[in-house]
This record gives C-alpha cells, sequence and structure tokens, in this order.
C-alpha cells in the first residue's frame, strides 16, 4: 500500500482526499509504531487512531502533537480524545479518561 496511493488516484495533479488522508494515516502510523495501533477509522477530514493499548494514547497524541483533549465522561467506560491538524487533517487519539487537575 504505503505512499504510492498519493499518486495513483489523482484528477488534475490533486489527489482524491480519501486517498490523502489514507496516505496520511499510513505515515502517522508508521510515525507511533503500527505495532501500538489497534484500530484506525478514517473519513475525507480525519483519522481517529485507537492504541492497543489505551494507557499509551496520551503518550501517543504528544508524539504526534495532539495536545487538545476533549473528555468523555458519560460513556462507560469514559475516555479522553486527543486532536490536532496534522497535514491538513484532524487527527484524533484514543486515551483512558484522563484525571483533571485542580487549579
Amino acid at each position: 500500500m504505503g505512499l504510492e496511493l498519493h499518486h495513483r488516484h489523482e484528477v488534475s495533479g490533486v489527489p482524491d482526499p480519501l486517498t490523502r488522508a489514507m496516505g496520511v494515516a499510513f505515515q502517522t502510523v508508521e510515525t507511533v509504531g503500527p505495532e501500538r495501533i489497534e484500530i484506525v477509522t478514517l473519513t475525507r477530514g480525519r483519522i481517529c487512531l485507537q492504541p492497543v493499548d489505551l494507557n499509551e494514547g496520551e503518550q501517543i497524541a504528544h508524539v504526534l502533537g495532539c495536545d487538545l483533549p476533549l473528555d468523555h465522561r458519560m460513556f462507560v467506560p469514559g475516555h479522553t480524545l486527543w486532536a490536532a491538524e496534522r497535514d491538513g487533517l484532524e487527527i484524533q487519539i484514543r486515551s483512558v479518561l484522563r484525571r483533571l487537575v485542580a487549579r
């Protein structure tokens, strides 16, 4: 698969958005190590990664520059999605629910 996806499905020199998202997802997984990722979900504008071990989610998020947390406390079990923009796409990393620090 790999980066050749970027070039195979182009219209007027511009990659198809889904094909481009697949290439960015591939590069992102390679950055953190494919053995650490269980699930990759993507759309034309978003990529969501779920680590094999959700306890590693925040660490993986920081490696990828995801520093915007969204806590989902009403889900069972609760979880945190860490988000950022990477190569023009929204990237989300799922992790265990973070503990709030009182300010």
